[in-house]
């Protein structure tokens, strides 16, 4: 019959005589492969070199007792991975149990009973191919939940950057605002050296900035000219409405979100709303955005107004500094600006609304 090429046994016992005897046991009733050694020094290194899947060790050996090799195996490989059964000639139970607490899975006596080295090393395989198939398969489903994990991220996201191109259209009739928006954030972010996860997080929640506009009537939030006290108040409550649609989802994605529209209309010298916070006390992820909004913003046509250079949406950011906007992030703007300028032209609305971006006009950021 042809060998079981997945059992691997190691013998260590000093006696080339034992190893022989046992060898041919295991051999003849369990066709696995079988090596040997009779220094208990090589063991570790034969682990290396060859999936060993059952060890069968003597206790009384010179160089290393069996203990010994026990307790350097059990540094690599727990009793699942690597079982290992003592073989010893030495009577009484302490030996025996001092062996099992040691780490050992069984222990046989010698000299050798055939029908117990047999009895004995049947159990102990079917355990070690029991617990190896149950890892395989854990490993299979841990593949699946990462598998699923990653599409229903991906899903999430799109639903995420649907809603809000959805929210968007009602000034953009493209819908690529929040898509511009959303990649100038992380390329500040990345620029900022943030975490590589809330890197993630805020280029995925910025296009939702603005989604509390969707409740904003259209006379109001189309309205070519300057708003009214009463108009511009309403218009500030998009902040809260958007906080208020999202809210009852605690995911990280969406605790971002939410910050992000409740603190992108904040300024740097606390003249900003809904709050008024200043300085240091507005989210990291709300200054990041309040820039990358403000430019798209003025670069970009809507019904009511022209689009502004990126040379005049610049000096005015430039100009913001300090005052509306955190002087750091201005600065790594102006910095990173080619790879805003690739975005800008990769996702253009030139062509797709009807018009034309040239031209500027003064414009209220709101």
């Amino acid at each position: 019959m042809e060998k079981n090429k997945s059992i691997n046994i190691l013998i260590c016992d000093d006696s080339l005589t034992n190893c022989m005897i046992l060898s041919a046991l295991v051999q003849d009733n369990f066709k696995a492969n079988v090596s040997m050694v009779t220094d208990p020094r090589q063991v570790e290194s034969k682990l290396k070199s060859d999936k060993i899947s059952l060890l069968f060790l003597d206790i009384e050996m010179p160089y290393l007792t069996g203990l010994e090799v026990i307790a350097l195996v059990r540094k690599q490989y727990s009793a699942d991975v690597l079982p290992i059964v003592i073989i010893s000639g030495k009577e009484g139970p302490k030996v025996r149990n001092d062996a099992l607490s040691s780490g050992a899975n069984d222990f046989i006596r010698k000299p050798f009973d055939p029908e117990e080295v047999i009895l004995r090393t049947q159990n102990i395989i079917a355990a070690y191919l029991h617990a190896e198939q149950l890892a395989q398969m854990n490993e299979t489903l841990e593949e699946l939940v990462v598998e699923r994990t990653q599409e229903l991220a991906l899903a999430n996201e799109m639903l995420i950057e649907s809603l809000a191109r959805a929210g968007e259209l009602r000034d953009d009739n493209t819908g690529y605002h929040v898509v511009r928006v959303g990649l100038y954030a992380k390329v500040i972010a990345l620029a900022l050296n943030l975490p590589t996860e809330l890197v993630h997080l805020i280029a995925i929640a910025t296009p939702l900035h603005d989604i509390g506009k969707i409740g904003i009537s259209d006379n109001i939030l189309l309205k070519p000219g300057r708003l009214t006290s009463d108009e511009r108040k309403i218009m500030e409550s998009h902040t809260h409405r958007g906080v208020h649609l999202i809210e009852g989802n605690n995911s990280a994605v969406m605790q971002v979100a939410r910050s992000i529209i409740i603190s992108h209309h904040e300024k740097w010298d606390g003249t900003g709303y809904p709050e008024g916070f200043s300085g240091a006390n507005i989210p990291i992820e709300g200054r990041i955005v309040a820039v990358a909004d403000v430019f798209d913003a003025l670069t970009t046509v809507r019904p009511y107004k022209q689009a502004w250079s990126n040379g005049a949406a610049i000096e005015l950011i430039v100009g913001e500094s300090g005052k509306a906007f955190d002087p750091t992030i201005v600065e790594l703007f102006v910095n990173n600006f080619e790879q805003i300028e690739k975005i800008q032209n990769d996702f253009s609305d030139r062509g797709s609304n009807g018009y034309e971006v040239s031209g500027q006009n003064t414009v209220q950021v709101i």
